[in-house]
């Protein structure tokens, strides 16, 4: 990177998910917010000037609330099963129905269906009669798919004895054991092999579903959003007021809902005789579907018909077994029919569905790695199911019926099973960290900024020499803070006085960066598109032309969208309220005139349960805990100051644990991670004497 001549402060939130307010005051070379809890960082893009033309920037992954093509009606889908043993009062003996049978010298049998024919993006499963025990070592079944005149390798077909209804539930009663629906897509042919430690059990068959083809479709968003996605479709705001006034309301205890795509949108049938059963969560679990991993976006709802089908007409399920389903693109998918907000009791973990929910990733996590987009909607689904239920979730002791768990849970933490997947369950401590600070976040009005790497803050930094936003993960390694290799963004902003971490502005579920120009001062949003990558420059009404000490603060105002703040000259602080889209509502009152050149938002750092900020005169650091509208609490200068230092990133909580600040020796350049010291009263050092120094070149 290039020397870093002038100072420009910088303020950078992450997404949604992790809420951490936190403002990074950078040089005219460096724009490096990061903010508590949750990788985020803040860079400026380009499509040069706003109203230019961007400069193209290919996305590797789809943004989870880009326009799908999506059904506007039910499909039904179509299951054809055949039988490779006869029913418990058929036939006796072993017998070849729709394959051939044969016995193993061990005393198991060999079962190997016929090639049977697949239409439409098939979808196949393997049950037994009902009330025949199989332990999950005592069969193995596998599946092969003819493609033309070519046969695919053998692929498991996974089998978890504990994946499904409670057996004493009425679901349960009439439940047919069997494998997970193995997703084999456009083939012509499948066959199914099958070989038991014992006699193969009774009335074994194979299911072959044909998801349906929609008669109409159209290209829509996620349509269960939460109440502050009024602004992205262009709705007018909900929120109370007169003529754009804000009417201040208390924070929320709930986190703030993801955006949702319906059971209308992968076209569910919808069965009129369904009763839903409700119960209570305590806990979270994860699952994944077992499906092949290079689907398509729109290929989605016809796999989650398929799962459906196979669940409620093959199993013999009320419904789709798990609450909740996210494709790897990041977008979730309403479940099990009966409320997203309510406690729908599922068919996922057996022996804990009356007291849990559960989302699974489509795709096979033992073989695959998630996206981070699939680990960033864990934690934010995680993060807003649990908190309905008062539940914490980075509790590490819940009591989920007869057991005990972590609020979120892999699906093998109760029962043996490898199910989510050795890579997916490796990242469960990931999603616990995301969802404990966005749920921290909704509490304190702070956001989180998070676009690639770890579940923490990221660093942003702009080139000298062409303003190119660059995005850094930061990590723990050994006790040591990391920097992880630049990402390049798609953005350029020479033209930028200051960008700002805003989090996710327009309520889409994605971080989004806000730049202020220089020129005119306005405010120009750049909404997140996913994978580090960021839509053309949208110029919001208004100008910050006189303010000072601008800072992206998070939901101050309890209305859970993003604020502002900042000082007009003479005068004192003030919210600007966040409008998403249309800009900002009128300003509120936040406290007197607060003296200082620098305002930097810190997250939760001691244990208040408010914001806190520091403020930065000269090289006099002051603390403000419980940063809100209509008032602050009195300032604490800090012992330790920042001579030497010219610019200072607040990043608050870090999912790695530890507070921490990213500071910048003015002499050298040298940029260096310190934490804060555990400190038994306000006003003691900041930082710690230990610090970790960073190398930003390149």
């Amino acid at each position: 990177m290039s020397p870093y001549p002038t100072e420009i402060p910088e303020h950078t939130r992450r997404s949604r998910f992790v809420t951490l307010c936190q403002q990074a005051l950078a040089l005219a070379v460096v724009v490096a917010v990061l903010t508590p809890a949750a990788r985020t960082v803040t860079m400026e893009v380009r499509p040069a000037e706003p109203g230019g033309t961007p400069v193209p920037g290919a996305v590797s992954l789809q943004a989870a609330t880009t326009p799908l093509t999506v059904p506007t009606a039910t499909v039904d889908p179509t299951v054809t099963s055949y039988a490779l043993t006869p029913t418990p009062n058929g036939v006796s003996g072993r017998v070849t129905l729709h394959g051939s049978v044969k016995e193993l010298a061990d005393g198991g049998d060999k079962v190997t269906s016929d090639a049977l024919p697949v239409q439409g993006y098939g979808t196949v499963g393997v049950t037994w009669a009902h009330g025949v025990a199989v332990p999950e070592d005592g069969i193995t079944v596998d599946v092969r798919t003819r493609t033309g005149d070519t046969w695919s390798d053998w692929t498991a077909a996974d089998y978890h004895d504990e994946h499904g209804p409670d057996p004493d539930s009425e679901e349960g009663q009439r439940s047919r054991p069997g494998t997970e629906a193995v997703l084999v897509g456009d083939v012509d042919q499948v066959q199914v092999k099958v070989e038991t430690t014992d006699a193969a059990p009774a009335d074994l068959q194979v299911a072959v579903i044909d998801p349906g083809t929609p008669a109409a479709t159209a290209k829509q968003g996620p349509a269960l959003t939460s109440g502050a996605s009024a602004a992205t479709s262009g709705e007018e705001s909900a929120r109370p007021g007169t003529d754009g006034a804000i009417a201040m309301q208390a924070a929320s205890t709930a986190a703030p809902q993801p955006q949702i795509y319906s059971r209308a949108q992968w076209g569910a049938p919808e069965d009129a005789s369904y009763k839903p059963k409700y119960g209570t969560i305590s806990a979270g679990f994860v699952h994944h579907t077992v499906n092949a991993n290079d689907y398509t976006p729109e290929e989605v709802p016809a796999i989650l018909r398929g799962i459906w089908k196979y669940h409620v007409k093959t199993r013999g399920w009320s419904d789709i077994g798990y609450n909740f389903l996210v494709d790897r693109f990041g977008r979730i998918w309403e479940g099990r029919a009966g409320g997203i907000d309510k406690p729908v009791v599922g068919a996922h973990t057996l022996g804990y569905n009356d007291y849990s929910f559960a989302m699974s990733a489509i795709g096979n996590y033992e073989t695959a790695q998630p996206t981070p987009e699939m680990i960033n909607a864990y934690g934010a689904l995680f993060a807003w199911k649990l908190s309905l239920s008062g539940v914490d979730a980075a509790s590490m002791s819940q009591k989920v019926g007869k057991g005990t768990f972590a609020a979120i849970s892999g699906h093998r933490d109760a029962g043996k099973t490898a199910c989510p997947g050795k890579y997916l369950y490796a990242q469960i401590p990931t999603i616990r960290a995301i969802a404990a600070q966005v749920q921290q976040g909704a509490l304190l009005g702070q956001l989180n900024g998070n676009y690639v790497g770890s579940a923490n803050p990221d660093i942003v930094v702009r080139k000298a020499s062409t303003g190119r936003l660059m995005l850094h993960d930061l990590d723990r390694s050994s006790g040591s803070w990391v920097l992880g290799a630049a990402v390049k963004t798609n953005v350029w902003a020479p033209w930028a006085k200051q960008v700002l971490r805003v989090g996710d502005w327009d309520g889409d579920g994605l971080n989004d960066l806000m730049a202020i120009r220089k020129s005119d001062k306005a405010p120009v949003l750049f909404r997140g598109a996913g994978g580090g990558m960021f839509q053309p420059a949208q110029v919001l009404p208004g100008t910050f032309a006189t303010v000072k000490m601008l800072a992206a603060v998070g939901d101050v105002t309890g209305d859970k969208l993003p604020d502002l703040m900042g000082q007009p000259k003479g005068g004192q602080m003030q919210v600007y309220p966040g409008n998403g889209v249309n800009g900002f509502l009128s300003v509120v009152p936040a406290a007197g005139q607060v003296p200082g050149k620098r305002f930097v938002p810190m997250g939760r750092w001691n244990k208040d349960g408010s914001p806190d900020a520091l403020v930065r005169a000269g090289s006099v650091l002051s603390l403000y805990a419980g940063i809100l509208p209509g008032g602050w609490a009195p300032a604490k200068t800090m012992k330790t100051g920042l001579s030497g230092y010219d610019w200072v990133i607040g990043l608050g909580p870090m999912a790695s644990g530890g507070k921490v600040v990213v500071v910048r020796n003015k002499a050298t350049g040298s940029v260096y991670a310190v934490e804060k010291v555990k400190a038994k009263k306000l006003g003691a050092p900041l930082f710690l004497k230990k610090r970790t120094k960073f190398d930003l070149a390149g």
